[in-house]
């Protein structure tokens, strides 16, 4: 485990792979909500005594394979993106961008998109890579591009174009922040994993609002101060590849 820089000693510390789109989520939170924080490095094919042992005093089920993101802040200790993320928002809400909105609709309407992503466009993306044919290759395409479709549809209605790009028009949200590690790794890794195009299959489809937000997402300066390189992505992802090396015909 090595901290990539010396913070002071009440800085928030952070447990994190360096590559994990899961903990990026809160390593996004932490820039947006300009909070100190020591980042730990931890190798997740070779995990720390320590750091498994920190884990498993954390889950309710001690024998759980350790995983990042964690945080310790003073007495608090958690794990998983989601519940990092929104600990940090609401413990320092005077700080930085307000990712989980105040205005009850807002919030209640962004909590419902970070749903539907996960179940619609993350195990497309999963599908994709690993399946194991043609048949199951050309199949996960299609179930990609629906994936897609919702959620410009689920933009275009419930979302807001007003100020902005973002699903909340001119207010950057935690919408953006679960969203992009997943669609960076995608637009990365699967044209060259599986001959299939993210930003290729939003222009066919013509899913404009989708296309607008996603160019605005991955635009941010946090994301990019995060984010792997492309090969980096590519590479690593092979581990979830199927044992087809077809490519998908677009």
């Amino acid at each position: 485990m090595v901290s990539l820089t010396k913070f002071p000693s009440n800085a928030i510390q952070f447990y994190d792979s360096g590559t994990c789109p899961f903990a990026q989520r809160a390593w996004i939170t932490l820039i947006e909500k300009k909070l100190n924080f020591e980042q730990k490095i931890v190798d997740l094919q070779n995990k720390p005594k320590h750091f498994k042992e920190l884990y498993a005093s954390i889950h309710p089920d001690p024998t759980a394979p350790a995983k990042v993101p964690i945080i310790i802040d003073g007495d608090n200790q958690l794990i998983e993106s989601n519940v990092v993320s929104e600990y940090l928002d609401v413990q320092y809400r005077s700080s930085g961008v307000k990712l989980f909105p105040e205005d009850p609709l807002q919030l209640a309407k962004v909590r419902w998109f970070v749903d539907l992503f996960s179940e619609t466009f993350m195990p497309s993306l999963f599908g994709l890579l690993r399946a194991d044919s043609e048949e199951s290759l050309q199949a996960a395409k299609t179930k990609m591009d629906t994936a897609l479709k919702n959620l410009d549809k689920f933009v275009e209605q419930h979302g807001s174009s007003k100020g902005g790009d973002y699903f909340l028009g001119g207010g950057y949200s935690f919408a953006e922040v679960a969203a992009t590690p997943f669609l960076h790794r995608a637009s990365a890794a699967l044209p060259a994993l599986r001959g299939y195009s993210i930003d290729k299959a939003i222009q066919q489809q013509k899913l404009t609002r989708l296309d607008a937000w996603i160019k605005a997402a991955l635009a941010r300066p946090s994301y990019n101060k995060t984010a792997p390189a492309d090969d980096t992505v590519a590479k690593s992802w092979q581990k979830f590849s199927g044992g087809y090396n077809g490519h998908v015909k677009q």
